[in-house]
């Protein structure tokens, strides 16, 4: 007969964190049938064990999260479309701190500690029953007016915020701004490499505002999102106003040529009518003014900020109206106009009523020629310099 087989087997506590083995004997019989007899008498062997995991640490919303996620890989890569951030909202909008829900005063947190020589206690206020719905309503107000997104009007083609209106700035006290309008002239992300947070996204925006009667300024605002951005740049653009001065309310004095960094703006005075000929920023910018008619050309830099910088240098610095320029030079200024027969006008004369009696240097006598391919253009007689030149075809 065979000797009899030991096979030990683990039996496992589900009371205690602990882990019973027992040995049990196994016996073949001469039928092939197998006899197992336990062997109480046998000294028992404990082993400690956890049976804490992270699944039963965790919630069952923390563990779906787990077993749904999707990478940033697979979400860059999907062609369906991912889910929206949902907003926390904050329970504390419209609510006043130490208040609560029984709406107690409290001396020195929300209300003054004395007034007229009376101490204040604490105590309750009146029993408003509307006073919780009242702040429910003003909350969602304030949800609904955040997520209310921007009213576009008329902007410059494409999928971008230029050109688009903003609306009037927000008012600073009792002062308000509804005779002045605000207008996008760009939004770009802009990236910032820290030590911490390693590359950092921000929005930067450019905005014009104007009230069309010779006030205008322009701002930049930074923030986390556009909308914020741009707010800011709205509200900081009035505080930098500069006053512009125009000829009939409708054009510029003289013509202008001024420079700022890489960025250069030819300015020419037109006729009423003409409209504004120009880069589209420098209209957008014309119109807050209240320039109707100018031609103006940009050369060499195209950067919209160097471009209103250049813009309004032109305009505040260069410019001169007719009675400054009488009494920079001591002189008449005499205007002459087709539509009056090319016959002199004065327009201004020096306030002492000096005029002086020497030549004007030639080296004093601005030059403001227009350039020879814009008068050839005036004219129709500007060709392309390729015109009368024909490709000869090399066949093989």
């Amino acid at each position: 007969m065979a000797a009899p087989m030991r096979v030990a087997a683990r039996a496992i506590s589900l009371y205690k964190d602990v882990t019973i083995v027992r040995s049990v004997s196994v016996l073949p019989s001469v039928s092939g049938k197998v006899l197992m007899t336990s062997q109480l008498n046998q000294p028992t062997s404990i082993q400690p064990c956890r049976h804490v995991s992270f699944i039963n640490k965790l919630t069952a919303d923390q563990l779906w999260k787990g077993v749904l996620a999707e990478g940033s890989g697979a979400m860059r890569g999907a062609r369906g479309k991912r889910t929206k951030k949902r907003t926390k909202r904050d329970l504390n909008i419209g609510q006043i701190i130490g208040e609560g829900r029984d709406a107690y005063v409290w001396p020195g947190l929300n209300a003054p500690v004395m007034t007229a020589g009376v101490i204040h206690r604490i105590q309750k206020k009146d029993n408003d029953p509307e006073r919780e719905q009242k702040l429910i309503e003003e909350r969602d107000a304030w949800y609904k007016m955040k997520s209310k997104r921007l009213k576009r009007q008329r902007g410059w083609t494409g999928g971008t915020l230029g050109g688009t209106s903003l609306g009037s700035p927000d008012p600073i006290g009792d002062r308000k701004f509804e005779d002045f309008e605000a207008r996008v002239l760009e939004v770009r992300n802009v990236f910032n490499m820290t030590a911490n947070m390693g590359r950092k996204r921000s929005v930067r925006a450019l905005v014009v505002v104007g009230n069309r009667k010779g006030a205008a300024g322009f701002a930049v605002g930074k923030a986390q999102d556009a909308r914020t951005a741009l707010k800011k740049a709205k509200n900081k653009a009035v505080n930098v106003l500069y006053y512009i001065e125009r000829y009939n309310h409708h054009t510029i004095y003289h013509d202008i040529d001024v420079t700022f960094q890489n960025t250069r703006i030819k300015m020419r005075k037109q006729n009423r009518g003409y409209g504004l000929q120009c880069h589209r920023i420098l209209q957008t910018c014309g119109r807050l003014i209240g320039l109707e008619d100018m031609y103006a050309r940009v050369h060499g830099s195209k950067n919209p900020l160097s471009v209103v910088h250049c813009f309004f240098k032109g305009l505040t610095k260069e410019q001169e109206t007719h009675q400054q320029l009488a009494d920079r030079k001591g002189l008449h200024v005499v205007e002459f106009r087709q539509e009056c027969s090319m016959r002199p006008i004065v327009v201004a004369s020096p306030s002492d009523g000096r005029v002086r009696e020497e030549p004007e240097p030639e080296d004093d006598i601005p030059d403001i020629k227009l350039d020879v391919k814009d008068v050839k253009k005036k004219e129709g007689l500007y060709k392309s310099p390729w015109e009368g030149i024909y490709r000869k075809e090399y066949r093989f």
